[in-house]
C-alpha cells in the first residue's frame, strides 16, 4: 500500500537539529554527517514498506498504531510513525538522550 508521508512541524526540527549534528559527524569523518541524514530518509522509506512487520510501540486515543524504527548504523536515533488508513506521519525523530515518551503529545 503506497501511504501519504508527512512529517510534524516538531519532527522537521528535530531533523534539522540532527542535521545540524551532521556538521560534528563531519568533523569526525567527512561525508558521515551525510551518511546520518542518508540513513534517516532510508528508515523512513524502508519504514513505510514494511510496517506491519513492526510491532507497534503505543497506540492514539483512537486507537491507532505508532511505530518505533531504530537507524540501524545511528542506533541512537529512532523515527516514530504514526498510521492512519492511508497516511503515515513522522512524529518525532528521536535521540535516546531525550526524555523518553516526550513525544507521545503529538500522536492525536
Amino acid at each position: 500500500m503506497t501511504r501519504l508521508r508527512r512529517i510534524r512541524h516538531e519532527a522537521m526540527i528535530e531533523i534539522a537539529d540532527a542535521a545540524q549534528w551532521s556538521q560534528w559527524y563531519e568533523e569526525q569523518r567527512p561525508g558521515l554527517g551525510a551518511e546520518l541524514l542518508d540513513e534517516l530518509e532510508s528508515t523512513i522509506r524502508e519504514a513505510l514498506e514494511h510496517l506491519e512487520t513492526s510491532a507497534v510501540v503505543t497506540e492514539t486515543g483512537a486507537g491507532e498504531p505508532i511505530y518505533r524504527f531504530r537507524l540501524a548504523r545511528f542506533s541512537r536515533y529512532a523515527v516514530y510513525i504514526r498510521v492512519s488508513g492511508s497516511e503515515a506521519l513522522v512524529l518525532a525523530f528521536e535521540h535516546s538522550s531525550r526524555e523518553p515518551g516526550y513525544w507521545k503529545d503529538r500522536a492525536d
